[in-house]
């Protein structure tokens, strides 16, 4: 992924054209102190089918044309912003918690949990009004939820020992478990029940999604947690060879894979981002820096890990250097057709770009757009 030298004059707003229609561009004024530049090297994407939910400080939909979710402005309270704080699939759409305020909370902030479908005269609708975190269980159409806190030991942040009140809820909003009191940290939903990490010591826990009693973890003590999703867990192990693992927590199977040399994963954010598995559950996209001997970070990239071939490859390209001007996230996703889309974002000049790569061959990049996205989601199948 080369940073190129040509720069857009105005422009941005990037429609992913279906049905074989050429791609169209919106054209927003924007300042010349903030030109647009093209992040992805490849070639340019003339036609491109798909169906993804991109968001960040706005939300909205690519596929014949980017459009307003029916009925969302409607859900968010007077004058809240569409902010974006998770992007989940789930059967028949997605689910976003957005709208997030933090105003007077120690914690967290409160959102409200949205059910977006996926058909496109289909409303969405508030499935839960005050959620601080939300985790998606795989196959179900389950949505764990965990409260906000507030004003907790006089500003000084979180005690370890503090509990949240956790439950599911169904897609329609009604309440489908008991109400667990966990450790704040939820992080992803398994079949079984839900996972928190300790937000001091970054140890994962697994909970008993009826009893709300501990389940024992096929993972090591010191293993570093990177991601979930689909029932299993994506770390990290620190040696002569740093190694990704995937361990599926219904078996205990473990596949490790070899790090590329000084490329690992990067900070801890919280909630950490979901792991973004292909349609056939065989491939994993995840961005890694690369860090010199002396533990700095000088370049990022996106990587497909293959757990069949237990590889860590990058995707064709090179890797953004790192510049205190350019500060790039980076986010992937599959579609439902396989194809891989990749997010690169500048958010302090406020634009982005995004590419499709369908496993060979170059990256296919569409003209540089004005938001500040920062992930992205295909509606689930069903």
């Amino acid at each position: 992924m080369v940073l190129g030298a040509a720069v857009v004059a105005g422009a941005a707003l990037v429609l992913v054209a279906t049905h074989g229609h050429p791609r169209r561009v919106v054209h927003v004024p924007l300042s010349p102190a903030q030109p647009l530049t093209h992040m992805f090297a490849g070639v340019p994407a003339r036609r491109a089918r798909t169906d993804l939910f991109v968001g960040g400080a706005n939300l909205w939909r690519l596929g014949r044309q980017p459009r307003a979710i029916n009925g969302l402005s409607a859900l968010l309270p007077r004058g809240q912003p569409g902010l974006v704080a998770q992007l989940v699939p789930v059967p028949g759409g997605v689910v976003a918690l957005m709208g997030v305020e933090s105003t007077g909370i120690t914690y967290g902030g409160v959102g409200r949990v949205v059910f977006i479908p996926s058909a496109a005269n289909a409303s969405a609708r508030v499935i839960f009004a005050r959620a601080t975190v939300i985790a998606v269980a795989p196959g179900r159409q389950q949505v764990w939820v965990q409260t906000a806190i507030q004003h907790l030991n006089n500003g000084q942040g979180v005690p370890a020992s503090f509990r949240s009140r956790t439950w599911a809820v169904s897609l329609a909003g009604r309440r489908v478990s008991p109400v667990l009191h966990l450790p704040l940290g939820l992080v992803a939903a398994t079949e079984s029940g839900p996972l928190t990490q300790n937000l001091h010591t970054g140890q994962l826990r697994h909970w008993n999604g009826a009893t709300g009693q501990p389940i024992p973890l096929p993972l090591p003590a010191t293993a570093s947690f990177v991601a979930a999703g689909s029932d299993r867990v994506v770390w990290v192990s620190y040696g002569p060879i740093n190694q990704l693992h995937v361990t599926d927590l219904r078996t205990g199977r473990d596949i490790a894979m070899p790090l590329p040399r000084n490329w690992l994963p990067g900070a801890e954010t919280y909630p950490p981002p979901l792991a973004s598995f292909n349609p056939t559950g065989q491939r994993l996209v995840l961005p890694l820096d690369r860090v010199d001997a002396a533990g700095n970070t000088t370049a990022e990239d996106l990587f497909v890990a293959d757990t069949m071939t237990r590889t860590v490859r990058m995707i064709p390209a090179k890797p953004f250097p790192l510049f205190a001007s350019l500060p790039i996230q980076l986010a992937g996703a599959w579609d439902q057709k396989g194809l891989l889309w990749v997010l690169a974002t500048n958010p302090g000049n406020g634009y982005y770009q995004l590419a499709s790569w369908t496993g060979t061959g170059p990256l296919h990049s569409l003209a540089p757009g004005q938001d500040s996205p920062i992930m992205m989601s295909a509606p689930g199948p069903g």
